[in-house]
């Protein structure tokens, strides 16, 4: 009788801690989040927004470049772009394959189906890293000949 009751007091012990840790869980530590892993793009705002919101639905007004065209665009909320005006005039040049991704510290914008009329390349994309801070945007990404800038002004 007494192995019986030694080994079931350690078992009946070890059963209740069992069933008790599934009944609750212990909070997350670290508070809010501040920023999603790299390529998420949301990072916490004072006052409940996150900054990839600020940046969505934001119109644009700049230059492709160095000298390649004009054009306004609109970074939508669906991670898409688009260009409403090209080269002053020329009317969009839209594409459902831009995007944009990131926040107004890391901006990541493709535009795609471009063509160099003083290259015999064909189409091709340019992917622009930089920053959109302060109604300015500073991006730079590489072409088939060199790297091009992407700089505008919100509004």
């Amino acid at each position: 009788m007494k192995t019986t009751r030694i080994v079931a007091v350690p078992a009946l012990a070890a059963a209740s801690l069992l069933a008790l840790t599934g009944c609750f869980q212990l909070p997350p530590v670290g508070g809010a989040q501040t920023a999603e892993e790299p390529g998420g793009g949301t990072t916490q705002e004072p006052g409940g927004g996150t900054a990839s919101e600020d940046l969505a639905g934001s119109s644009w007004s700049g230059e492709l470049g160095p000298g390649f065209a004009t054009m306004d665009f609109t970074l939508n909320a669906d991670g898409t772009v688009d260009i409403t005006d090209w080269n002053d005039g020329d009317g969009p040049f839209d594409s459902a394959d831009d995007v944009w991704s990131g926040d107004p510290s890391n901006l990541t914008v493709t535009i795609t189906q471009l063509t160099d009329q003083n290259q015999d390349s064909g189409s091709f994309d340019v992917t622009f890293t930089g920053t959109a801070e302060g109604g300015e945007m500073d991006l730079s990404g590489e072409s088939p000949d060199g790297t091009w800038t992407l700089t505008a002004t919100q509004g």
